[in-house]
């Protein structure tokens, strides 16, 4: 069926095309989104076909687009702006290009069992745009091209990226990029470049990519081991002579049970920080509950509450955690002669210091 947007929405206002019917769901498109419809109506940008179900009243019912629908609806009917304009503001030529954009229609009818049949394909057949394939939809050009050839082409980006699917590797790419060179959003930093070369940005990221590769064995908690490179690429060297303690280290970590615990970001840098600088550590990580009960025995209490080292402050056990006074990954041992108790806020911000 032939339809453009001002036919669709005279036949929705008139009744003859109904969205409320008990297969549909509510209304979920939020303001910003329904106000993308319009957008992608103005620049020309095809929608997804509609499909419609004559009912034997000869009523259309919307098996699919009911929330373009709505869209379209509430800027006719000036309760929502698009470009900070509603309908009755917009200018002329806008509203023609608007009133004349061309619809795919698609009209089914049969049984009641074959329009929920037809319903139920609809919507669990569909297999949605991956984020990457929505980007390279909208800014294909040299720049993607590029980035494509790099994670298809690079060795160290295929060792520590993994197998790709639907452009995975690449939105991996561009989020570690964002956290390199700090640019507010993907999206836009991808449209100013679309028509640039990939190559300044490939010697930006490789060098950290590659540093990963070298020093990992395994290359899960991607976004922490990205943070290390930028922090410690001048100490690439030196990392590699203790490549197979720091990953025997974390791998011993990563099974403990002080991984559920601890913030792992840290716990990293703690396991590098006494391999690279020679420091031997105490094999027992972590307080128990027999310590925590004897450092109460030891503190003054106060009401059944303790106080915090840091900040003076006086709280319950159970809001404390027991601290190394002298860190653990300097070499300070886990016991009562080395423990004091911090709340969570100060213990966060104490680090190795």
């Amino acid at each position: 069926m032939k339809m453009n947007i001002k036919e669709l929405y005279e036949a929705v206002r008139d009744g003859r095309i109904v969205s409320d019917i008990d297969l549909q769901r509510e209304i979920v498109y939020k303001t910003d989104k329904q106000q993308l419809v319009i957008d992608s109506i103005v620049k020309g940008i095809p929608l997804p076909a509609f499909y419609l179900w004559q009912n034997d009243a000869g009523i259309l019912e919307v098996l699919d687009g009911k929330q373009r629908i709505e869209a379209i609806k509430r800027f006719k009917e000036n309760d929502i702006e698009y470009n900070g304009l509603l309908w009755k503001q917009t200018p002329a030529d806008i509203q023609d290009i608007i009133n004349n954009y061309p619809l795919t229609i698609i009209v089914c009818e049969g049984t009641e069992q074959q329009k929920r049949e037809i319903f139920r394909r609809i919507n669990t057949l569909g297999v949605p745009l991956s984020a990457y394939e929505v980007l390279n939809g909208l800014y294909n050009g040299e720049y993607l091209r590029g980035l494509t050839a790099y994670v298809s082409g690079d060795r160290d980006a295929n060792k520590v990226l993994g197998p790709n699917s639907r452009g995975r590797n690449q939105y991996t790419v561009l989020g570690l990029l964002k956290q390199l060179k700090n640019f507010d959003d993907i999206d836009s930093y991808v449209k100013a470049n679309k028509d640039n070369s990939f190559a300044a940005d490939q010697r930006t990221i490789a060098r950290y990519i590659k540093f990963i590769a070298d020093i990992f064995d395994k290359y899960t908690d991607l976004q922490i081991k990205f943070k290390l490179a930028m922090d410690y690429i001048k100490d690439v060297a030196i990392w590699k002579q203790h490549k197979k303690e720091i990953n025997t280290e974390i791998a011993k970590f990563l099974k403990s049970d002080a991984a559920k615990i601890l913030n792992k970001e840290k716990e990293y840098r703690n396991i590098i920080y006494h391999i690279v600088n020679g420091i031997s550590v105490d094999s027992k990580r972590l307080f128990n509950e027999d310590d925590r009960l004897a450092l109460m025995r030891q503190e003054q209490e106060q009401n059944g509450k303790y106080q915090c080292k840091d900040c003076k402050q006086w709280f319950f056990p159970e809001e404390l955690t027991i601290d190394h006074i002298k860190a653990w990954s300097l070499g300070g041992r886990t016991e009562l002669s080395n423990a004091q108790f911090l709340c969570r806020p100060c213990n966060s911000k104490k680090g190795n210091r």
